[in-house]
Order: C-alpha cells, then structure tokens, then sequence
C-alpha cells in the first residue's frame, strides 16, 4: 500500500541490474491527470510506441492499494482491490532480478513480492503455534470462501467461512469431534467483487482475526493453541498468496 502527496506520477518497474537494465525494463506508470494506468515496456534505449491504458481509480493524497499478478503472457492488475485491466506480455521475464517503485509517494505500508499458482482446494502444513501468524490474499470466485486450520487428529481448531451470499463471516471450531457453537457478530467487511487479505494471529488464549489490515474479530480457543498443524482454504476462490510468519508483540 502506498500513501501519495500530489497529482504527480508514480512508476513500478520490473527491471534487471547492471548493463541489462539499460536495455530492458517492464514498466507500469500512472498518471493522475490522465486518469489512466499506463503500461509499456523500455527495450535498446528506447520505450515503446505501443502503450496499453486502462482506467486509473486513484486520487492524490489518498492511500492507494495496486497489485500486479504475473500470469501467463500477461500481467493482471488490480487497483485498491479491484481488477482494472490486463497487460500484455511483451518481454520475456528472464534475467529481472528487481523492483523499483519511484514517483511522489510520501509513504510505502506495506510491500510483498512473491506468489504462486495455488490449487484447490489448497492444504498444507502449518505449524501454527502462539506467537505465528497466517496472512492470505485472494480473489473470491462465488458465494463461499473456507479458511480452514486442523489439529494433529483432523479436528477443526477454526474455520473462517466467508459467505458471501449470506453476507457474513462466519467462525466455529470443534471439541471432541463436534462443531460448536457459530459466532458471526461482525458486520461484513469484504466485497465479493474484489481481492481480500485475511490474517489469523495464534495467541496464548485465541485467534486474533483481521480482514482487509483491519481487525475484525476475537476468537477464544476451543483446544490446545499449540496444535494448530494443516491449513486448508477451499471454495470459490483463486489464491494468491500464503505466507506464516512471526507476529511482532506476541
């Protein structure tokens, strides 16, 4: 996420270092008193006359959120969640080893580089013990999203159900066995037309749930908090990213 001062430009450049860089660079601009996003791509010392544009959501002095997916042949991006267009691929990605973000920006939040093709549904191991937390990012497909965490015997330690057709988050768990109690207080925070980020942080007593950088909800453990060992996300839905990592101040 970026936080920006004026009605200036700002670049994201996929770009390779040394001589390479002088030749070849994938570059996406945008220009706010265009109201466009810009692509194009900088190849021998010269950029391209081909230029693709498409519509540009952000306005100076606001907090902005662009994602750009590398998918086959063609780049995917996304404008404070939301997809905007498409870009064709035109130079291959071989041999670019870095980001560069320039342009007036007056802060940088929040800045990730990595992915992968996820299946689904989508199960791995966790390892999610107090002090850890689980970040996911991902664009809903339908009406239902699952995250889904299980202990070493199979048995729920929470499931997130993100219902969009009921238009709720939905939280339960189970003991011996058995689902218990749901919890859906919470108005519902997400919209099905764009990507969300859930994150889960494991603490000593419950789960802290946030959506979207935001907290949503407590949820009180229903079993031991260091047997926390699958992860499961199933539904209508296209993974983007997962990652675990330490939570700072836990």
């Amino acid at each position: 996420m970026f936080h920006e001062d004026s009605l200036a430009m700002g670049a994201l450049s996929f770009d390779h270092t040394g001589e390479q860089q002088s030749k070849s660079r994938i570059n996406v601009k945008r220009l706010l008193g265009s109201g466009k996003l810009i692509y194009n791509t900088f190849e021998n010392g010269n950029w391209s006359e081909e230029e693709q544009r498409i519509s540009n959501p952000f306005k100076a002095g606001q907090e902005f959120d662009l994602r750009v997916r590398i998918l086959e042949g063609k780049f995917q991006v996304f404008a404070n969640r939301a997809e905007v267009g498409v870009f064709t691929q035109r130079l291959p990605l071989d041999g670019i080893d870095h980001v560069s973000i320039r342009g007036d920006l007056s802060k940088l939040r929040l800045f990730h580089y990595g992915g992968r093709i996820f299946p689904n549904p989508y199960m791995a191991v966790a390892g999610l013990t107090p002090g850890k937390r689980l970040d996911i990012s991902a664009l809903p497909k339908g009406k239902r999203v699952n995250v889904n965490l299980y202990r070493e015997n199979k048995e729920y330690a929470l499931q997130v159900s993100i219902r969009y057709n009921e238009g709720a988050v939905v939280r339960n768990a189970m003991t011996s066995n058995v689902w218990g109690k749901e919890e859906r207080e919470g108005k519902m925070p997400l919209d099905k037309k764009q990507v969300f980020d859930i994150t889960i942080i494991n603490e000593e007593f419950s789960f802290q749930i946030f959506l979207n950088n935001q907290r949503f909800t407590t949820f009180a453990h229903r079993g031991s908090p260091n047997d926390i060992k699958t992860l499961e996300v199933d539904g209508d839905v296209e993974i983007q990213t997962v990652t675990i990592n330490d939570a700072p101040g836990v």
